[in-house]
């Protein structure tokens, strides 16, 4: 244990090994031996070990409770459950099961479930932040983001800032709108000093890191790499496709290095890992090794795509892994981090002005700074003759226009109770009109009364509600898209995903534009397929626009009819511009240096 405690890990492993293997070894030297193992990245023999540990001194909480924690690092939800469950009867007052139970059971789905086993977990240990950050997740999860501020802001007053806690605030941050942009801004600033305190130990530590490349102007060949966890079937995934090509016919040539911290690989994840560009697998790294390995490589632009999403290693970035360093895509807002130079962006997202609350220099990837690519098994969308009608009974008529049918497929930390209002207030303008929401939250039962609950509050009936659980694939997830005839954007945290698959399913989308980058997506989107008059300036107008276009059947067919033609004809769609505009903008952040962006483009 003493080697261990002074980080000599594979010592004391061998050492309880050695323990172990001798007659009668007690069974707190299985257990550790198995936390260790897990540590070292071989959480499988720890499993072993932990349950040898458990077999041999049954009912004590502490056993459970580490076994559940390793099995979490192996994605085995269900037998995590099961063991933090045995950890609570054996003592129904031990915290971190209730802490690690929490979690798990978001993780699996069981939203209400996860908030009260988190809510016993803070009145427990009110000193634990583990607790803490799990109920703020929980709330985020289910809409209640400002509830989400205000449990965190207390517990960073109790128990002081951490990247923990105030990461999830200022994630949190991004679904309150009661959040002004100057407090926006100070949280990211704080969590970007909080990292670079862990930078500076880094650098303290790590006399051999090697140097820093310089920039060259007039380098013949220009290193970009991506640095992401999400090279999967995720939203990052997908959007940092289109530019994952190397360019040898550019001046300077481009050559492209993904930094893979990816945990749990998909089908999509090899179909990236098809492209022919330098693949290094980084998710094992610990931050140090990361700068070590992209310094090594000299690359000249570092592209991080996380932001302060799960799996981002800020800290590594705050050491300077590269001599550029910028963000994009994978966080809807700045950093805070000094050491990140500069934000891709585009003039609709972010106008003039938006520098005011970023700490990096923004540049424009004008007329937009997404590219979307459709799924190769999307089905067809709606081609607008027939709007949605769900099936009468046999003594309805069937005369007249369909029912409109609104819905959103954004996931339940966007759904505020001030969107529930706003999508109420659609309903009533709209007689005989429903609601379709469509997220992973349904999966779990008391989550769904509780929408229902809080619709029906609004004068929402429940007949004019429907809501679907997830569907077994992508292309099944799109044809549900054929149940809606507008699709409503979420605020101040928009839509992006949702809102290109709802216009290439031929469904209009309506959103509000918002301050900041987060809640002005949609009027990116939007307008990259020319489609400006969807975006409103009010939670009025938001209201006035679904409506209206509910009411003209006419002007909603035309609409829907011609949307996947307009998005691939889009701005949104072509890929080669998206990347001519992306190289493009690497060679004037190397050859001209960094600058603010005054308009458009840098």
């Amino acid at each position: 244990m003493a080697q261990a405690s002074r980080g000599r890990l594979r010592p004391a492993i061998a050492a309880l090994e050695r323990l172990v293997g001798k007659r009668g070894a007690p069974a707190e030297a299985y257990h550790f031996l198995g936390l260790l193992m897990a540590e070292d990245g071989r959480a499988e023999q720890g499993v072993f070990h932990l349950e040898r540990a458990n077999a041999m001194s049954p009912g004590r909480a502490q056993f459970e409770s580490n076994l559940g924690n390793v099995l979490i690092g192996l994605g085995r939800l269900d037998d995590a459950v099961d063991h933090y469950s045995a950890a609570i009867a054996c003592d129904e007052a031990y915290a971190p099961a209730r802490v690690g139970l929490a979690g798990a059971l978001l993780s699996r789905g069981e939203l209400a479930r996860a908030e009260r086993e988190a809510r016993c977990a803070t009145e427990l240990a009110p000193d634990n932040p583990d607790a803490a950050a799990n109920l703020a997740s929980c709330l985020i999860t289910i809409g209640r983001a400002a509830d989400a501020v205000d449990h965190l802001k207390a517990a960073i007053k109790s128990l002081g800032s951490s990247i923990q806690l105030n990461t999830l605030l200022a994630a949190a941050m991004n679904y309150d709108d009661r959040t002004s942009p100057e407090e926006h801004l100070e949280t990211h600033r704080m969590l970007g000093r909080l990292h670079a305190v862990g930078a500076r130990a880094i650098a303290n530590n790590s006399s051999s890191l090697p140097p820093l490349k310089p920039i060259d102007p007039g380098a013949e060949t220009l290193r970009v790499g991506y640095l992401s966890a999400d090279f999967r079937d995720h939203p990052v995934g997908m959007f940092i496709e289109p530019a994952l090509v190397a360019s040898h016919q550019t001046e300077p040539a481009i050559e492209v290095f993904c930094y893979d911290l990816c945990t749990n690989p998909d089908a999509f994840f090899q179909r990236l890992r098809g492209h022919p560009v330098i693949w290094r697998d980084a998710g094992t790294l610990s931050d140090a090794a990361l700068v070590a390995m992209i310094r090594n490589d000299g690359i000249d632009i570092l592209v991080e795509l996380s932001g302060h999403s799960l799996g981002h290693r800020q800290t590594a970035l705050a050491v300077r892994a590269a001599p550029i360093q910028v963000s994009m895509l994978g966080y809807p807002a700045t950093t805070g981090n000094p050491a990140i130079d500069v934000r891709l962006v585009d003039s609709r997202s972010d106008p003039k002005g938006s520098e005011a609350w970023c700490t990096e220099h923004l540049f424009g990837l004008d007329p937009c700074a997404w590219c979307y690519s459709a799924p190769d098994n999307a089905p067809l969308g709606g081609d607008g003759s027939t709007l949605h009608r769900p099936p009468r009974a046999a003594s309805e008529s069937d005369d007249g226009p369909a029912p409109v049918r609104f819905g959103s497929f954004n996931n339940l930390a966007k759904t505020t109770p001030a969107v529930l209002d706003t999508w109420a207030a659609i309903l009533d303008r709209v007689p005989g009109s429903s609601l379709t929401l469509k997220n992973g939250a349904f999966v779990d039962a008391e989550t769904r009364k509780r929408i229902a609950r809080d619709l029906t509050k609004r004068g929402v009936a429940p007949e004019r509600l429907l809501m679907l659980e997830p569907t077994r694939d992508a292309a099944a997830h799109l044809d549900a898209y054929r149940q809606l005839d507008i699709a409503l954007d979420t605020f101040p945290y928009a839509g992006t995903t949702t809102t290109c698959e709802a216009l290439w399913m031929g469904v209009p989308v309506v959103t509000l534009a918002g301050g900041l980058h987060a809640g002005r997506v949609g009027v990116s989107l939007l307008g990259a397929v020319g489609m400006e008059d969807l975006v409103a300036e009010s939670t009025d107008s938001y209201i006035r626009i679904a409506s209206d276009l509910a009411h003209d059947r006419s002007r909603l067919v035309v609409m829907k009819a011609g949307l996947r033609d307009r998005m691939q004809a889009s701005p949104l769609m072509d890929a080669v511009a998206f990347r001519v505009r992306l190289h493009a903008a690497y060679t004037s952040l190397l050859r001209n240096g960094i600058n603010p962006r005054t308009g458009a483009s840098a």
